[in-house]
């Protein structure tokens, strides 16, 4: 492998320092439902307002509901998510599109199942840039489970077979590779994004949210906080977490390497794992005391952690991106910063082809992996030993190697 310029790539290392942070507010208004970001945005779903979008990192916010249906003067927004090329939404009219940054929405809900103020899509994941959405009615009701579209909303697939017929679906999550369901009877398993599911085990009991990390499943349901390291086959009680019996709409994300909960548990609000999920404890610094017992959903990105409220929407920044990365450059951060298998850069402006090219802290090449520019690229861990690297871009329209951020392969 080169060695390229280590003093000058020993203290990039040492510039990209843990940051330590609490919940700082977004000002966004109230009824903060569902987040996702895109491009520099900022979208929430905030029913009965719509969709607010803030492309200033939350200094100021903007209605973007032109396309979407009116309920007498109100907009049911109630989920939103994206992947490299749209925004999705979704409502109690159906499912909608934005492919120009939620400056219009069209509809998309072709074989959908019809929408209703108590059946709708209730959360929108994103899994190998595919858009998975998840009904709030049980499969038996033609209403519920989950579906699924490669092609932007063009075409929609039911992706439910395997589940029963009396399970509504609550949330789904990747490890591994795999996709996981948290249903109303059951933790289930896909192997072929989302083709066929099985059963998890013997986990014939409510699960509410499910995440995985380091060898270790963490469920939130009817025994409280669950931890297996055995894919599944036993589970064992963590430490720490405010009930045994977690109540629907609990949320669960991975982030930095460490878990957070949403409780849904009077006024305990967020929590968090830093030790992979065995013990938990409340994470509620800057929150206010209504938005610490009134919290939706998660969201992820690139460089913050976000926490839907009643009152307002959050954030949080990553605890391996420096201030100074999360200001610089035209280009996503790598994410997740800790990884295992793969990490994630969103390359939308990048006009052709580059090179992802990693280095450890003595300066020395670890690897380097094509990609394409226009959308999302997933870099592939290999044969990366663990430990730290900076991610690099270099390509014929650049000038030099941009720093892209930060990974640590565990």
């Amino acid at each position: 492998m080169r060695l390229i310029n280590t003093l000058a790539i020993a203290s990039q290392f040492f510039l990209i320092l843990p940051v330590v942070g609490q919940w700082t507010p977004l000002n966004a208004g109230s009824a903060n439902r569902s987040i996702t970001t895109k491009s520099g945005a900022i979208y929430i779903a905030a029913p009965p307002a719509g969709v607010r979008k803030s492309t200033t990192e939350g200094a100021s916010w903007t209605l973007a509901n032109t396309g979407l249906p009116l309920s007498g003067s109100n907009v049911m927004a109630q989920s939103v998510g994206s992947n490299s090329a749209a925004v999705f939404c979704g409502t109690e009219s159906g499912v909608y599109r934005s492919m120009d940054n939620g400056a219009s929405w069209m509809s998309v809900n072709g074989t959908l199942p019809a929408s209703s103020n108590t059946i709708y899509c209730n959360r929108i994941h994103t899994f190998n840039d595919a858009i998975f959405l998840v009904y709030t009615g049980q499969l038996s009701q033609n209403s519920g489970g989950v579906f699924r579209t490669f092609d932007n909303g063009a075409t929609w697939l039911q992706a439910f077979s395997g589940l029963a017929s009396n399970m509504t679906v609550n949330m789904l999550a990747e490890y591994n590779g795999d996709l996981y369901a948290a249903t109303s009877t059951g933790l289930m398993r896909s192997t072929d994004l989302g083709g066929s599911w099985q059963m998890v085990g013997t986990t014939n009991w409510t699960v509410q949210a499910v995440q995985g990390q380091n060898g270790a499943l963490v469920i939130l349901g009817a025994f409280g906080a669950q931890r297996s390291t055995d894919n599944g086959q036993t589970w064992t009680a963590t430490t720490g977490y405010p009930t045994n019996n977690c109540p629907a709409g609990s949320d669960l994300i991975r982030y930095d390497g460490m878990f957070y909960a949403i409780t849904k548990t009077g006024a305990s609000g967020c929590f968090r794992s830093t030790d992979n999920g065995a013990s938990w404890a409340a994470y509620n610094d800057g929150l206010s005391p209504q938005n610490t017992f009134a919290q939706e959903e998660f969201h992820a990105s690139p460089t913050h952690l976000y926490i839907g409220c009643a009152l307002d929407a959050y954030r949080v920044p990553s605890t391996t991106v420096s201030v100074e990365e999360l200001t610089g450059g035209i280009f996503g951060q790598p994410f997740p910063t800790l990884f295992e298998d793969h990490f994630r850069i969103d390359l939308s402006m990048l006009d052709g082809s580059g090179t992802i090219v990693l280095i450890d802290p003595s300066g020395r090449e670890a690897g380097r992996r094509a990609v394409v520019g226009g959308g999302q690229s997933t870099i592939a861990r290999e044969h990366l030993a663990p430990g730290p690297y900076l991610c690099y871009l270099t390509a014929p329209t650049l000038e030099g190697m941009q720093l892209l951020g930060r990974v640590i392969a565990e």
